[in-house]
């Protein structure tokens, strides 16, 4: 097993013990803030933000990379303050041969970012997700690539 597969259980661990000690510590009433004051503070406990589907995108069919890639994404759309919305998956009209058709690319709102922060929000996740994904600043979204 390597190195940054065992920080995650630890991470959780500790995360869980010291609700644990919360709460035989303090009572209920206490306890239910203290909990809230450390999940709002702690990585491994902060909820995330959704992800939303455009009415008619399916996703049914995604090869599992691009899952991967929607949880990259949601996080660098959470850092600017905006919800992930999925426009394309498995549908649509694409290019013959597209990715899209295979599972292999989706397509994400962008229209919400000015120029500028759109073009930031590409190279950011181009750069979180690596060379096997091609993320590409598109009119009107963003087109995220499995193609390694």
């Amino acid at each position: 097993m390597a190195p940054e597969s065992r920080r995650t259980p630890t991470k959780a661990a500790n995360a869980l013990l010291t609700l644990f000690a919360i709460l035989l510590s303090s009572p209920s009433s206490e306890a239910s803030e203290e909990i809230g004051l450390v999940a709002g503070t702690h990585s491994l406990l902060k909820s995330q933000p959704p992800i939303a589907v455009k009415k008619g995108a399916i996703l049914a069919g995604l090869d599992r990379r691009m899952y991967f890639a929607l949880q990259k994404a949601r996080r660098v759309w959470s850092r600017y303050g905006k919800l992930l919305v999925v426009t394309s998956g498995l549908d649509g009209r694409h290019k013959k041969g597209s990715l899209h058709y295979v599972g292999l690319a989706v397509d994400l709102r962008s229209r919400y970012f000015a120029p500028s922060t759109r073009r930031t929000v590409t190279r950011e996740l181009r750069r979180n997700l690596g060379d096997e994904f091609q993320v590409i600043d598109e009119k009107h979204h963003i087109h995220v690539e499995f193609d390694p």
